[in-house]
């Protein structure tokens, strides 16, 4: 922890006396853009591409490599003085930028961590597994202490001794194919690869099944030695890397497993330990592939399928046994302090109107690439657009930069903190943009999808990282064709959905806030391990920060126009159109799951009528800001009353009661699936019911589904009644 403390001031001490100039690109200054913006009268277009011209020569990519030495010095998981140290790194930073408020949100949450794990191989042959990871030679940081041991936390307490079934991905399709063999897993231990789901699927599934433990480990076949060298010789899981983590049944609720629905301040009243719904019943342990060879090696039963046969060096068989493991498990389950830091730049006319962007900064380790890849590149377009402010230019709506602590344990700062203020959030938060980790690779965009046609404007203006073209021909290369959608427009690539995953889930999911998430990524095999280091980040995960400059720009130019535009650029014709390929799956669905399909009818005439509306608002839209801007400055209560209706739209999807089995999800368009967890679930009150054959509870969401719908058609039709008197 000493050395880990001092490379942390170091970082700090040489950041302080830094003075080389944010690095020029000449590339950047080749695009010429169109003056026309969607949400803008041409005069502020033209100020806005003005104001946009000016942010490539304001970020550094020298800066981000010195904020990431600083921030990646120590292991800083949530709880830890050394996380809080990472807090007030980052609170200097964006008060020497010149940020007008630098605030902490400071709750008391669940955090456990390990205090006995225990693995051996009993039988056929004796192996006690090691559980650990050894340090690198080229990399410094991996012989640093404070590293936490590899597990998974809100694992079951316990000591089980058993045979061991192999389930592959532990996900329901692998245990339809052992009742096919005939083969249960109840009173095993199953051995699950990590892959196709969130980890804390895999469990959930093993409990109900009726298994006593589970033993997670990554394959090479998914992201060691099959997929390419491995560290320090490439990016790829080493024999013995683990991947810890979280395995809370996050699809019920995140947050504070103790305190659901509200937040957890000193003195709240939580939960007993025994009463919460989101801990798992069994014990769990994160294991390496070079750990689970032994046990792999002794089993038996009938040979695995194809597809679930690895890439170690055995034969793949089910079992059960003749491999037999005993286990422990034992955690310490203290509530600890976790902290927020949020950043504010006052808006210069609507004040009390956010846009925010944020992500997590606590790491299972180091936080090579998860988080701190993408806490520097969002400190840069911090200071760029602080730069603009302090030049004059000041954005017309407020912009916070948040940083979240302890998600990695469970979304639990950004939960806590929607929990806290979530009426005041709902009233002035416009949207929430989510900018955690990315390494060098593909561009993808999720989110809401009302923010569609801007997502696509807004990647058109920024250069790619590799080669000529923006970052949305860059996109476009690497995209699926049914994804590019052709109209009058032009293409406009369509976004994906959100499911869960990233702390936009209490937004979105929670207080129905417009979201996104975006960014680069590409496979590793590093991942929560002790691995993922600055070393790593700078040798494989984006040398030289060109990936992450093109984020800080891209992230920069997106909070300046949704701070700055007329009209706020949401687009729900594009969002109704979406909802009505959901609802044509969800019709073929019906066959395979019900015996008599339910009536859609009503949700697809919601669907239409919202599009039709939403058609007739872009057109008023259009109409006003082909306008003097002069014009729209004397109807200004007009276009407050229009943006507030469109920044409260997206809330009429919420349903007041929830997701039927778990409250806390209202969102009717979007929800991570109750088997799938990151994995989204699209219109998934309606979706779920039809594959649990539930036609009366499906019947039931599809009605309020369709008046979530109409919900938000009449936050349009009010728009456009306010847009009519603007003349």
């Amino acid at each position: 922890m000493y050395r880990g403390l001092g490379a942390f001031l170091i970082a700090l001490f040489l950041w302080s006396g830094w003075s080389g100039k944010p690095a020029q690109d000449a590339a950047l200054q080749t695009i010429s853009p169109d003056s026309q913006l969607i949400g803008f009268t041409r005069e502020r277009a033209r100020q806005q591409w003005a104001l946009e011209s000016r942010i490539p020569s304001l970020i550094s990519t020298e800066r981000m490599r010195t904020y990431h030495r600083a921030l990646t010095a120590e292991p800083h998981h949530a709880g830890t003085k050394a996380n809080e140290r990472t807090a007030e790194y980052l609170a200097e930073r964006l008060r020497e930028f010149g940020f007008d408020s630098v605030a902490f949100y400071r709750y008391e949450v669940l955090l456990p961590r390990p205090v006995e794990r225990r693995v051996e191989l009993v039988a056929p042959e004796r192996y006690r597994l090691r559980l650990s990871e050894p340090p690198l030679p080229p990399d410094p940081d991996t012989r640093k202490s404070g590293v936490l041991p590899p597990f998974n936390a809100y694992s079951a307490d316990g000591s089980v001794e058993a045979e061991v079934v192999y389930v592959n991905y532990g996900i329901p399709e692998d245990y339809r194919v052992l009742d096919s063999l005939g083969i249960r897993v109840e009173g095993k231990i199953v051995l699950a690869r990590y892959g196709r789901s969130w980890r804390g699927i895999k469990p959930k599934v093993a409990a109900e099944r009726g298994a006593v433990a589970v033993l997670l480990y990554s394959d090479p076949a998914d992201d060691g030695y099959v997929r390419g060298d491995v560290m320090p010789d490439g990016k790829w899981r080493p024999e013995w890397g683990v991947q810890r983590g979280s395995v809370m049944d996050m699809p019920i609720y995140p947050g504070d497993p103790q305190t659901p629905g509200y937040p957890s301040k000193p003195g709240a009243q939580r939960l007993p330990l025994s009463e919460v719904p989101t801990l798992q019943k069994i014990p769990i342990l994160p294991i390496s592939y070079g750990d689970a060879l032994p046990i792999l090696r002794n089993l038996k039963g009938p040979v695995a399928p194809e597809s679930w046969r690895g890439g170690l060096p055995v034969t793949y068989h089910i079992g059960p046994g003749p491999a037999r493991v005993r286990m422990t498990v034992r955690q310490d389950w203290s509530v600890r302090p976790i902290v927020n830091v949020i950043g504010y730049l006052w808006g210069s006319e609507e004040r009390d109107k956010l846009i925010m962007t944020g992500g997590h900064r606590d790491a299972w380790t180091f936080g090579g690439r998860d988080p701190i890849s993408g806490a520097v590149s969002l400190l840069e377009s911090a200071r760029a657009l602080a730069q603009l402010a302090r030049e004059g230019h000041r954005p017309r709506r407020t912009i916070a930069i948040a940083s979240w602590d302890a998600e990695e344990y469970g979304l639990i700062g950004s939960t806590e903190y929607a929990e806290e203020f979530a009426a005041q959030l709902q009233q002035r938060l416009i949207l929430y943009l989510n900018r955690e980790s990315y390494t060098a690779g593909d561009f993808e965009a999720g989110g809401s999808h009302a923010l569609e046609p801007f997502i696509n404007e807004v990647t058109r203006a920024v250069p790619a990282p590799e080669g000529t073209g923006t970052v949305w021909n860059f996109w476009k290369a690497h995209t699926a064709a049914h994804r590019v959608v052709h109209t009058e427009a032009g293409e406009r690539i369509r976004i994906t959905a959100l499911g869960s995953g990233s702390d936009y889930t209490a937004f979105l999911d929670h207080l129905g806030i417009p979201s996104v998430n975006l960014g680069f990524d590409s496979g590793n095999g590093i991942y929560h391990s002790r691995y993922d280091t600055h070393w790593f980040f700078t040798t494989y995960g984006d040398p030289g920060f060109r990936y992450g400059e093109r984020l800080a720009d891209l992230v920069a130019r997106f909070l300046l126009r949704l701070a700055n535009a007329d009209v706020l650029p949401f687009d729900y014709a594009v969002t109704a159109e979406t909802v009505q390929r959901y609802l044509d799956e969800l019709e073929a669905l019906q066959s395979r799951y019900l015996k008599e399909p339910i009536d859609l009818r009503p949700v697809h005439r919601a669907a239409r009528m919202l599009e039709a509306t939403a058609i007739a608002f872009r057109a008023e839209r259009d109409r006003i800001l082909q306008l003097p801007a002069a014009t729209l400055e004397a109807h200004r209560s007009a276009l407050v009353t229009i943006n507030d209706h469109l920044h409260r739209a997206e809330q009429g999807f919420l349903h007041p009661e929830g997701l039927p089995g778990r409250p806390w999800f209202r969102h009717t368009l979007y929800a991570p699936g109750l088997y799938t967890g990151y994995g989204v679930k699209t219109l998934p009150g309606i979706r779920e019911a039809i594959e649990q054959g539930n036609a009366a509870e499906a019947q039931a969401m599809a009605e309020a589904t369709a008046a979530a719908l109409e919900r938000v058609r009449q936050h349009l039709v009010a728009a456009i009644a306010a847009a009519s008197t603007i003349r």
